[in-house]
């Protein structure tokens, strides 16, 4: 096998798994900040009564700001740490199936390739690639179609969420379809992470049928 073959595999692998361990660490820190913001909700902690007279304009509590100001500040690192962990999970999730999808099509792409746009991988509206074919010889198969199936379903309701938001805003109202779409659609983060381990062990499969092909190959 030559050096320029097993160049463009590396470089493919290491890429996915790269863009996986990103998506571990988001995804650590986002247990991290839920934990932080857990520890400042307003119901469960009980603020100082004591209050500081401003230059005798008014009065404040110092105590009672400081844990509203706290609150305030991890809640807004947990919604954008949870953004980033969604979206790098997504770009690991399609990433790793378009990349089997792209070497079954005969390419070697050396690296996963997205557009990106302040800090966010732009990822592609299309759908996942269909798979089954590719990886019918593989019993990993079944479970990556079923674990896509399940991600598909998290994408249509965040989309739905979105759009409920959108007219909501204008009616003034609150649909409970909306609430729904919104808590199935908080789990997409975790779908499209756990579609990504399982699709890159897809990439590994195919991968090293290409190799033994190869081999089987030179010795004919």
């Amino acid at each position: 096998m030559s050096d320029t073959t097993r160049a463009w595999f590396h470089d493919l692998t290491e890429s996915v798994f790269a863009v996986g361990a990103a998506a571990r660490e988001y995804r650590m820190a986002h247990q991290a900040a839920q934990s932080a913001a857990w520890y400042f909700e307003p119901a469960r902690l009980d603020s100082m009564e004591g209050a500081v007279s401003v230059v005798g304009r008014y009065f404040i509590q110092p105590h009672h700001e400081t844990l509203r100001n706290l609150k305030e500040i991890h809640d807004s690192m947990e919604l954008r740490i949870k953004a980033l962990y969604e979206n790098t999970s997504l770009a690991y999730g399609y990433g790793a199936a378009h990349a089997v999808a792209d070497i079954a099509r005969g390419q070697r792409p050396r690296h996963l390739e997205f557009a990106r746009q302040d800090g966010f991988y732009e990822i592609p509206a299309a759908p996942l690639p269909n798979l089954e074919v590719v990886l019918a010889r593989w019993p990993g198969g079944p479970n990556l179609i079923a674990l896509g199936e399940i991600l598909t379903e998290h994408i249509r309701a965040r989309d739905l969420a979105r759009d409920f938001s959108f007219y909501e805003d204008f009616a003034d109202c609150h649909n409970p379809e909306s609430a729904e779409a919104s808590k199935f659609a908080a789990g997409l983060a975790d779908a499209a992470y756990a579609y990504g381990e399982v699709a890159e062990r897809a990439l590994h499969f195919v991968v090293l049928g290409l190799q033994k092909n190869h081999v089987t190959q030179e010795g004919k």
